[in-house]
């Protein structure tokens, strides 16, 4: 091992490794934790479409003053199971758009019961105060109930799937997740490719191979680890600035949920290291008595 010849592109080989190791780990966490079944069990929960009924009911009962209808006209008719159904469609349309790299449209399910309440509102008022249901009533009555699809839409949004589409970012976060199990295999490819480098490098001593691998991974592991228990300990994403409190939970559910995923990954990857070095030194240790 202290061969100079052998050292030296053991050294090199190790610390590409290194990076190969926790690229690996991080693409394998993305391709196993950023998926629509993922985020809809990460909704559950967090309870996700309690918050949005709750800003939805503030929403309306803020805005009464405004446009003179009560908050109850729109929210008996808007459950947690329909709330449920509109973020499920637009997580799904996410993920499905991040696949294939082309936008989708969102057209949420019709709430029949909101339409009537609507409409019976309506109804009774101009009936109280005389007036003529005529076409500037109906031209109302249609703007005040797409109106509530519109704010239904604007609170399920949960991940911003209209805003990412309509700035182009979409497209971009697309280009490299359709191809996330292409860059996974490439990154465990090499890794292991890197292996086998190291064993030829060491082939007169194969057990050195252990030693460097252990190291590779020791040293993966720490760099995983640590930043992932600060991110943690600190609470890092809590200090993100989101107004709408189903966005920021979901947001940072999703953040805290990878980061302590990287950072089992890396406590068992340093743990496999320590092993190996471990294995190394042993087996070290028994050629040498042999000898």
């Amino acid at each position: 091992m202290k061969k100079f010849s052998t050292y030296l592109p053991s050294l090199i080989i190790s610390v590409i490794l290194v990076f190969m190791i926790i690229g690996s780990s991080l693409t394998a966490i993305i391709n196993i934790n950023v998926t629509a079944e993922k985020s809809t069990v990460l909704m559950k929960e967090n309870n996700i479409s309690s918050l949005v009924h709750s800003e939805l009911e503030k929403y309306f009962n803020d805005q009464y003053n405004t446009t003179g209808v009560p908050s109850q006209t729109y929210m008996d008719a808007i459950d947690e199971n329909y709330l449920n159904s509109v973020i499920n469609l637009y997580t799904e349309s996410l993920f499905t758009s991040l696949k294939s790299g082309n936008p989708t449209t969102v057209e949420i399910p019709k709430n029949q019961n909101l339409e009537s309440n609507i409409e019976e509102f309506f109804s009774n008022y101009a009936d109280n105060f005389g007036y003529e249901k005529d076409e500037t009533y109906k031209k109302k009555l249609k703007e005040t109930t797409d109106s509530a699809y519109q704010i239904i839409e604007n609170y399920c949004d949960i991940y911003k799937y209209s805003s990412l589409q309509n700035h182009g970012v979409l497209t971009k976060i697309s280009k490299v997740y359709s191809h996330m199990n292409t860059i996974t295999v490439v990154c465990f490819t090499v890794s292991l490719f890197l292996i086998l480098i190291l064993l030829l490098i060491n082939r007169r001593s194969l057990s050195v191979c252990l030693y460097w691998t252990g190291i590779s991974s020791l040293i993966a592991g720490i760099l995983g680890t640590l930043p992932s228990i600060y991110l943690l300990s600190s609470k890092y994403f809590d200090a993100f600035i989101i107004k709408q409190p189903q966005v920021f939970k979901s947001f940072t559910g999703a953040m805290y949920g990878l980061t302590k995923a990287f950072m089992s990954v890396h406590i068992a990857v340093l743990l496999i290291g320590i092993c190996f070095i471990v294995v190394y030194a042993v087996v070290n240790k028994m050629l040498k008595k042999s000898k």
